[in-house]
């Protein structure tokens, strides 16, 4: 879904940001790893970060992927299982989701976790889940990029509020 990694950390506190806030919209969602490439659209819904559900549709292959959650309670189905299953965040880093849904959620409102340090204006890195994540906000195109250095992956999503 969106890159690989999963930062472990909860939300705790957060730095307000340049980014949104982006609470309802579709996204192209562009993902690069080292032996695949892929994007799908995606429909975000999450007015905080502690309730939300997000929708990937791939058009090529006609496969949906959907993702809600309640405050720790994360929940999966697809166009091959349309029952909802329970899925725990390390689960989610096999999926190829660098952040958990509940911090990107922190992000996409304007409010940055914590253990994001701002590096320059636009960009964020954090290693809270052992692995360097680098967040890269490009405000004229509603750009964030996301990537995970140590295995070479990276999501872009293109917002459209």
């Amino acid at each position: 879904m969106l890159t690989s990694a999963c930062v472990k950390q909860p939300v705790t506190t957060t730095e307000k940001t340049s980014i949104g806030p982006f609470s309802n919209f579709t996204a192209r969602l562009i993902v690069i790893e080292p032996k695949r490439r892929w994007q799908v659209m995606l429909q975000w819904h999450a007015d905080s970060p502690d309730r939300g559900d997000v929708r990937l549709t791939h058009a090529a292959t006609g496969t949906v992927i959907e993702l809600r959650w309640l405050d720790d309670q994360m929940q999966l189905r697809s166009t091959q299982s349309r029952m909802w299953e329970p899925i725990e965040a390390v689960q989610l880093g096999s999926q190829g989701i660098v952040i958990p849904p509940q911090q990107l959620a922190s992000i996409l409102l304007g409010q940055m976790p914590g253990h994001f340090i701002n590096k320059q204006e636009g960009l964020w890195e954090s290693r809270a889940s052992g692995n360097p994540i680098r967040l890269q906000w490009t405000p004229s195109l509603h750009k964030l990029t996301m990537t995970d250095i140590k295995h070479g992956r990276r999501a872009t999503m293109l917002i459209q509020p």
